[in-house]
């Protein structure tokens, strides 16, 4: 692959202006890993020149032909994350693309769940009216080429929170994080998250996603969109391949000029035991309280909840308390 035929050369990563249907520059079984998330047919404004409200045999056509093409590129034992999502009004979508991946050749390995807002926390598009639930979730399907895949989970791994665990199921103190991975937008997805694209994914998705696969070097993005699959791909140090049939060139150029700090993983489980311990700190007579208990009880294990909370929100959040509160006197006491 040369440098000098790529229509945008930034750092190692490539990207090619024209649709992914067919990759010429790209050989078989040449890319390591493949992330990507296609588009959902549901009249999302992606381009002047595409239309997201194909018919869906026209729809499950386009994907047919770029998955086949992924497969040849893919090499054995590379992984595919398909990244795809259901609305409140169209369940259903994900499992008719993933089955369209699998007619191209891929075998299903697993389907991991990528909340988008826990708790109050993190961003998604609303349902309007009163007939469903919001969908604040969405798939990332596992696809591989040459089963069994191998994935190092543990570059996403989390500590224990019993660490008598230790030693009994691994030597060090990490563990599967699951999944579910729970990974918000810092920000609404409003024009200044979109950067000029109808529905970008967070950069953390395909950080934790190419982490996982051992040796990768090569990741590939067949519908690049605003380039995060390659930003990611720039800031592990790996070489990335983006097409993208209906470039915003500027909008990608600064995204793969930003510089990109890997994040550490959210924990789910920090997040409820952050919520359950607050709980018992607020006292009986306000909602959500817990019994009433010493002053300091519990204080350091909140405050050290609340400081990685906030190491994850980023500077902008809120601080953590510096010290216990104290109690409150209830009326009569």
């Amino acid at each position: 692959m040369s440098l000098l035929s790529a229509d945008l050369a930034l750092g190692r990563q490539r990207l090619y202006f024209h649709t992914s249907e067919t990759m010429p520059e790209l050989l078989d079984r040449s890319v390591d890993v493949v992330v990507t998330s296609p588009p959902y047919n549901r009249g999302k404004h992606y381009h002047p020149g595409y239309s997201d409200r194909q018919s869906q045999d026209a729809y499950l056509s386009l994907l047919d032909r770029v998955f086949r093409e992924c497969y040849r590129v893919l090499r054995a034992g590379g992984t595919f994350f398909l990244n795809v999502g259901d609305s409140g009004t169209d369940q259903g979508k994900a499992e008719s693309v993933v089955r369209t991946a699998q007619g191209a050749g891929f075998h299903r390995h697993q389907t991991l769940i990528w909340v988008k807002s826990l708790l109050g926390r993190g961003h998604f598009t609303p349902v309007r009216g009163e007939r469903n639930f919001s969908n604040v979730f969405e798939y990332v399907y596992v696809l591989v080429r040459d089963p069994p895949p191998r994935l190092n989970v543990l570059r996403v791994g989390i500590p224990y929170a019993d660490k008598s665990n230790v030693g009994r199921y691994r030597s060090s103190d990490l563990r599967d994080a699951g999944n579910v991975w729970f990974i918000p937008y810092s920000e609404t997805t409003g024009a200044s998250v979109k950067k000029g694209h109808e529905a970008p994914f967070p950069v953390e998705l395909p950080l934790r996603a190419i982490q996982c696969v051992p040796g990768a070097a090569r990741v590939l993005d067949p519908f690049a969109g605003t380039g995060a699959t390659l930003a990611a791909a720039e800031a592990l140090g790996v070489e990335g391949v983006g097409y993208e049939a209906f470039p915003r060139r500027e909008v990608i150029r600064r995204r793969l000029e930003t510089l990109i700090s890997v994040p550490p993983v959210i924990l789910l489980p920090e997040l409820e035991r952050a919520v359950r311990t607050l709980g018992t700190l607020l006292p009986p007579d306000e909602p959500g309280g817990g019994p009433a208990l010493p002053p300091g009880a519990r204080w350091d294990e909140a405050r050290s909840v609340l400081r990685r909370l906030r190491s994850e929100k980023g500077p902008g959040g809120p601080a953590p308390p510096t010290e216990a509160p104290r109690q409150r006197q209830r009326p009569g006491a």
